[in-house]
C-alpha cells in the first residue's frame, strides 16, 4: 500500500505542465515573464488549486508546472490559460502519487 503524503487526498490527481516557449515567448521581458506567472497563478487558485513552477533550463522542456487540487475540467482551462498569450506551448499531463521519498 503506498503512503499517502500528509495533506493529500487518496487518489488526488496531480497536473503536471510541460511548458515551453515559443518564439513569442522567448522574446519576452522579464517583467513580461512575471505578468504571465501571476496570470496563471491566479487561474490555479480561482480553480481551487496549488501550483509550484520549475525552471528546466537546459532540458527539452522550459518549465515544469505541477498543480494540484483542481479538477479535470479545470485542468484543461488552465492549460488553456497558459497557452492563451501565445508565448509558450504547454503539454497536459495528469498523474497519481505513488509514494513520498524522504
Amino acid at each position: 500500500m503506498r503512503k499517502i503524503s500528509k495533506g493529500v487526498a487518496k487518489d488526488e490527481v496531480t497536473y503536471i505542465y510541460l511548458v515551453k516557449d515559443t518564439a513569442k515567448g522567448a522574446m519576452l521581458s522579464p517583467g513580461g515573464r512575471r505578468r504571465d506567472v501571476n496570470g496563471v497563478n491566479n487561474l490555479v487558485k480561482k480553480e481551487g488549486g496549488q501550483c509550484r513552477l520549475y525552471s528546466t533550463k537546459g532540458a527539452p522542456y522550459d518549465f515544469v508546472s505541477v498543480i494540484s487540487g483542481v479538477s479535470p475540467a479545470g485542468a484543461i482551462r488552465i492549460a488553456e490559460g497558459i497557452e492563451k498569450g501565445g508565448a509558450v506551448k504547454a503539454t497536459l499531463i495528469s498523474g497519481l502519487e505513488l509514494f513520498q521519498g524522504s
